[in-house]
């Protein structure tokens, strides 16, 4: 495992959604629990059916990478997918796994990386990655194997962090400007800081998360050449700065589309 896997598995072992799930004073991982999380989620997330087709995915095999709280793996078995997840830390491969228990469904939840993904060529007809290949170490890689794992014909949902988002060029203007320039000049963009990674995620500690990559629609197109399909759409908007002050429904509509904080792409091997 190199070090930034390592790194990962060691950080995400806390789930993603933790600090909500803390807000929300949910202390165990009961089903009254676990469906008031999940109403929160998919509430912040009100887009989130129009990029992963759940009632489409009835008896379809469907992969799952970066699992968090459990809540799409927790939609994606209940509607009837044949589900397997996969998550490079222990804690959300347990969660999924009791979710799945405790609800009676059917799936399969390992431990690994999509960077060296465990199932074989053509296993999947589709792959829903929602906010972790940003976080690999290695974008291109982990789509590759996504690319690999889907028979032909076969779709992916990926959300990725954008580049250029109004949070990146407010909170940071001169490295996101860097960014820009070194994308134009066809250079590797720089990394991300400490201070960007813990704006994104951070653990309850206070630590940052151990990789973050920020990418632009362009630069995830020109990765994904080989695929024969691929739409991106911007979603997405937080609470800071001045935004607090105006119904998130609202900024979701005007400035999500134009400026969102994700990449949301859809795309068809």
């Amino acid at each position: 495992m190199s070090d930034i896997s390592a790194a990962n598995a060691s950080f995400w072992n806390e789930l993603c959604g933790s600090a909500a799930a803390r807000a929300l004073h949910i202390t165990d991982a009961s089903p009254e629990s676990l469906a008031r999380f999940d109403q929160w989620y998919f509430e912040l997330y009100p887009y989130l059916e129009r990029y992963i087709p759940f009632r489409e995915l009835a008896g379809k095999r469907v992969l799952e990478v970066g699992l968090g709280y459990g809540s799409v793996s927790q939609w994606l078995a209940g509607a009837g997918a044949v589900y397997h997840g996969l998550d490079i830390a222990e804690g959300p491969v347990e969660m999924v796994r009791h979710r799945l228990r405790q609800s009676a469904l059917a799936g399969e939840v390992r431990q690994g990386s999509i960077l060296d993904c465990p199932w074989e060529d053509g296993a999947f007809d589709h792959v829903a990655a929602i906010g972790c290949y940003h976080h690999t170490g290695n974008l291109e890689r982990a789509l590759r194997e996504t690319h690999r794992v889907l028979r032909r014909g076969g779709a992916a949902t990926i959300m990725v962090y954008s580049a250029y988002s109004y949070r990146r060029w407010l909170r940071w203007p001169a490295a996101t400007a860097r960014a820009l320039v070194a994308e134009q000049l066809g250079r590797a963009a720089p990394e991300a800081s400490v201070g960007e990674r813990a704006a994104y995620d951070s653990a309850q500690s206070g630590a940052a998360a151990p990789e973050t990559s920020f990418v632009s629609a362009r630069a995830l197109r020109r990765m994904m050449i080989d695929w024969s399909q691929v739409d991106i759409a911007r979603e997405n908007i937080g609470s800071e700065f001045f935004l607090a002050a105006v119904p998130r429904r609202w900024l979701l509509a005007a400035l999500g589309p134009w400026c969102g904080l994700d990449l949301y792409c859809r795309a068809l091997k």
